[in-house]
């Protein structure tokens, strides 16, 4: 209903210039912070005039608070007092949907009501949002549903809560297909198999759908591209509760797409021809079918490429459309050159070029006329974008054909760009309009165009932007922009700029109301709350609130909008709709595991049996894992999740409290976890830990990161997989308590991303120190040192990658093994199985993200008697990568990168081994590890060891596909001597050459 403003008539005019001594409002109510009151035509203490109240009224109606609104006058002898009365205008507050239980149906049921929060309300809307809430459950698959609404009203902000409430009913199934159509050339089983069909499926919102996409496909594959298939209708029948559908189906002709002169797959060929896509034939797709085609042949070096078509037995059932190439002589782009240009380099200009040289990536270069039309517009563009609006760019091409006379078998092609500059424009003056005085210092500051700078289009869009940002983040929602260019008179080089604003009214936050928080603290909704009652209304603030609230991980919906949105008011609440997520989570799941560098059977015999050779096997087995979660405790963003999985590789059950803003700061993040752990990462052993940890992580600033734990773990080696000297075996499979401060330092500088950089740094430091002085049964201090770099260079973009990781460890007690028979005399110090340190605590080196020579932890000093990889107490490993750009390539395009690579180091039984080892290329003393007769007291595995390699990356969104193929040039040799009594004879082994390795992202 419109305003009701009463006509300029005696019964208003008898009161001109009477003294107006009050003014009330009926039906709405006014805060005394609500600076509009204060701004209406007609004010209190002035004299009554009727053009005046008009206007009042009319403002008043505009702020989209009243229904309707009326002015009565009451007279009181010389004065009057004015009473502007109306009914106020509701507003729909929260859309609730109760009986549903798949989110992602309650969701959809909620939109499709049209029922928009903030928005006016109106008893009308309720009917079609009711139908509209049947027909989203029709579609998908509830023809029966039972729906009520509710509203209630909620004085505070006047809104209308609206609440359906949904019995979804049985979901129907797929009933009777019906396929007509002169010639559908499909049987009614197929059109069921391949369209998912099924009697008795599940109707859902996507059953149609997927239908159509895939029976498309079915006739796409027999090459009848103009087939034509459509649903007519479908009728529900309550007696069966299924729903039959009709379809009307036509196969059309066989279309067949012939290109005569080249070869050409058949997946390119659908890239290239739109018909395929398009499902039709006609002249204008066949016609961008030869464009392409001519565009493709030019880029792979046929630039005199002429291609024509055909359509064959238009009018039969068989349609031939044959697309006919000459070739022509091939060419290679020799030379792609820049002249004229002076404001910028020749080779920014170059670079920007979609025409290419030929170079060992693109062996023709890449040219077509089409190409160097767009490089031409595209420079043209750039010169005028800075200022030289006169500017103009021609190309020449120069296409030679022989040589001394005679025909070359490649031709060759030269490309020109000329530039003419002309006069480049400069800023004149620059102003702001129509802006506030008290606002102009704060918005001259935005401005990044001054007088006498080169002109640029690019300043000026940015500048614009700024100045509107700027507004909407202060409340003028309403604010306009035009920017005015004009050249000088006097000086034709200068463009004065002017920004004629119209900042319109700004907008304040009247209320923010909150609802749907029932178990969360409003203490913690309040400290991600940017938006507060009296500041201007800052969309950027609401939005920031919206992302904040989704972040605690509490929220199913956040819904952030703003009361009266179209209404032209001072003042307008915002609201905060917040719909909290479940606290208790479970998940769950099946599956299997496989890890490398796994003993198997059959080859050496222990006290636990036969074990295969050193280098390890895969393993696999079946997974079970359960994952329960308890989020919002406490009302916080606090959460407890115990997390367990089983496996014959692994068996895990861990306890983990978290809280991801410790003490309200948000770079503090505090963790206590606990729980057993069976894993064998390394084929020596496995090791069983009983671990607690509290972790305390700092995000000191975007680049660095500490964590700072106190650790304390019981770790024992389990004896049946121990693959050393059996005289060794009681002893290392003790438990052992380790327990002691941890200090992590992470620096990371990588863009654009941690899985695939190409410049910038990273850089890890752990340091653990175990005392027995806060109840360690072991003293050591073990540090491990990280550092990786990334240069990108070259017109291509190639990415030189390094990384160096340095590792030691300190004993500080004496060394439980030195009474073991196998660790008597010599072999105490030449038997890396002696070492004082725990076999879980030691460094270990190899594998994908390690040395690839290696499997995954098989670098270093082995036991004399068995010959597995043992770990130590120093460990020196470099990696050198030099990442090529993706070259192009059939089928999968520029997606496959290619990187060489060479990683060198070991690990050490000390640390001082490390220094001597850099020089040593060859095994020292390889001799003594060739000694069978005995008990073998020596083999030194103090060098380093080099592997070459080739790597494969394959980009997805989630980070490259990697894959490595590596060559150790110097693996190790080592004694294996089995036991006494045993079949097997002593014999020498040596690590394998070859490794492969398959994972996702960078190696480093």
């Amino acid at each position: 209903m419109g305003p009701i403003i009463p006509a300029l008539s005696a019964n208003l005019t008898q009161y001109q210039g009477l003294r107006v001594e009050s003014i009330h409002y009926e039906g709405v109510e006014f805060d005394k912070s609500d600076r509009l009151t204060g701004e209406l035509t007609q004010k209190v203490g002035e004299p009554f005039d009727a053009d005046n109240v008009r206007q009042t009224t009319r403002r008043l109606f505009a702020t989209g608070r009243y229904q309707n609104i009326a002015v009565r006058v009451v007279r009181n002898g010389d004065a009057v007092t004015l009473i502007f009365a109306g009914v106020a205008r509701s507003y729909i507050g929260r859309i609730q949907i109760n009986g549903v239980k798949e989110e992602r149906l309650a969701s959809l049921l909620e939109y499709g009501t049209q029922l928009n929060p903030g928005t006016a309300y109106s008893p009308a809307q309720l009917p079609a949002a009711t139908e509209a809430v049947r027909q989203v459950l029709a579609q998908n698959g509830y023809y029966e549903p039972v729906v009520a609404v509710q509203t209630e009203r909620d004085p505070v902000g006047n809104q209308v809560n609206v609440t359906y409430t949904v019995s979804v009913g049985p979901q129907a199934r797929v009933g009777n297909i019906v396929i007509s159509g002169t010639n559908p050339g499909i049987s009614l089983a197929t059109f069921r198999k391949k369209g998912k069909l099924k009697p008795k499926n599940k109707v859902t919102r996507e059953t149609t759908s997927n239908a159509l996409s895939n029976l498309r496909g079915v006739y796409q594959k027999q090459n009848r591209l103009e087939a034509t298939l459509t649903l007519q209708k479908s009728t529900y029948d309550p007696a069966t509760k299924r729903v039959n559908y009709e379809f009307q189906a036509e196969q059309g002709p066989v279309v067949k797409v012939l290109v005569d002169g080249i070869k050409i797959s058949k997946s390119r060929l659908h890239l290239l021809v739109p018909i395929f896509e398009e499902g039709t034939i006609d002249n204008d797709l066949l016609n961008e079918g030869r464009f392409k085609i001519q565009d493709f042949m030019e880029q792979s070096g046929y630039s005199d490429a002429k291609v024509s078509f055909a359509v064959e037995g238009a009018a039969s059932t068989t349609q031939t459309v044959r697309y006919t190439v000459d070739k022509g002589i091939k060419h290679k782009v020799v030379a792609v050159e820049v002249t004229g240009n002076k404001y910028f380099g020749s080779q920014l200009l170059v670079d920007r070029l979609a025409v290419h040289k030929a170079d060992a990536y693109q062996r023709v270069g890449r040219y077509s006329t089409q190409l160097v039309k767009n490089d031409a517009t595209n420079l043209e563009g750039l010169y005028r974008a800075n200022g030289f609006n006169s500017a103009k760019v021609t190309s020449s091409i120069k296409d030679f054909d022989e040589a001394g006379g005679k025909n070359l078998k490649v031709a060759r092609v030269a490309v020109t760009y000329t530039v003419v500059e002309g006069t480049q424009q400069k800023f004149g003056s620059v102003d702001l309009n129509g802006i506030d005085p008290s606002r102009k210092q704060v918005l001259s500051g935005l401005l990044g165009a001054t007088p006498g700078q080169p002109f640029s289009l690019v300043q000026l869009s940015g500048d614009r932007d700024a100045l509107l940002s700027w507004y909407v983040s202060n409340g003028f929602d309403q604010a306009k922009l035009e920017v005015k260019q004009t050249i000088e008179g006097e000086d034709k080089s200068k463009t004065d700029v002017a920004f004629n604003v119209i900042e319109g009214q700004q907008v304040f936050v009247g209320k923010v109301l909150e609802s749907g928080v029932q178990h969360t603290r409003q203490s913690l909704v309040d400290q991600q709350t940017k938006v507060h009652a009296g500041d201007p209304l800052d969309q950027s603030a609401l939005l920031e609130t919206q992302r904040n609230l989704y972040n605690l991980a509490l929220f199913n919906e956040v819904v952030a909008a703003v009361q009266n949105p179209d209404g032209d008011a001072e003042q307008k609440n915002v609201l905060l709709q917040i719909t909290e997520a479940k606290r208790w989570d479970v998940t769950y799941g099946v599956g299997f595991e496989a890890q490398t560098g796994l003993p198997s059977r059959g080859i050496y015999s222990t006290a636990q049996g036969t074990t295969a050779a050193q280098q390890g096997k895969a393993g696999v087995s079946p997974r079970v894992s359960v994952d329960v979660s308890r989020i919002n405790l406490r009302g916080t963003d606090n959460s407890l999740t115990l997390h367990t999985a089983y496996g014959l590789l692994e068996q895990i059950a861990t306890l983990s409290f978290q809280d991801p803003h410790f003490r309200g700061n948000k770079n503090l993040a505090l963790q206590i976890s606990g729980g057993y752990t069976n894993v064998q990462d390394i084929t020596t052993f496995a090791a069983k830990t009983l671990q607690a940890d509290l972790r305390l992580t700092q995000k000191a600033t975007r680049k660095d990161t500490f964590i700072y734990d106190f650790v304390y773990r019981r770790v024992e080696v389990d004896p049946n997989s121990l693959e050393i000297s059996p005289d060794l075996i009681p002893q290392l499979s003790q438990p052992v308590r380790v327990g002691g401060p941890q200090v992590t330092w992470f620096h990371d500088t990588r863009t654009p991303s941690a899985l695939d950089a190409t410049k910038g740094s990273y850089t890890s430091v752990v340091d653990f120190y175990a005392s027995s002085k806060v109840g360690s049964q072991t003293d050591f201090n073990r540090t491990d040192i990280s550092n990786s770099t990334y240069y990108a260079f070259g017109k291509r973009k190639y990415v030189f990658a390094r990384n160096t990781r340095v590792g030691f460890i300190a004993n500080f007690g004496v060394n439980p093994n030195a009474g073991n028979a196998g660790c008597a005399g010599a072999l105490v110090n030449t038997n890396a199985s002696c070492n004082p340190i725990p076999l879980p605590e030691r460094l270990y080196a190899g594998g994908a993200t390690s040395h690839r020579g290696f499997p995954i932890n098989g670098a270093g000093p082995r036991d004399l008697q068995t010959g597995y990889p043992v770990g130590g107490s120093g460990v020196f490993v470099n990696s050198l990568e030099l990442r090529m750009p993706a070259p192009t390539l059939p089928v999968v395009g520029s997606s496959i990168s290619f990187v060489v690579f060479h990683d060198m180091g070991n690990v050490f039984q000390q640390v001082s081994q490390i220094g001597p080892s850099f020089g040593r290329f060859h095994q020292p003393n390889v001799g003594t590890c060739k000694n069978l007769t005995g008990v073998n007291v020596s083999c030194n595995f103090n060098y380093f060891s080099h592997a070459i390699g080739l790597g494969a990356r394959y980009a997805t969104p989630v980070g490259p596909i990697r894959v490595d193929f590596s060559y150790n040039l110097n693996p190790p040799t080592y004694p294996v001597e089995p036991n006494s009594g045993v079949l097997n004879a002593p014999f020498v082994g040596t690590g394998s050459h070859f490794n492969f390795f398959f994972s996702i992202g960078q190696s480093f």
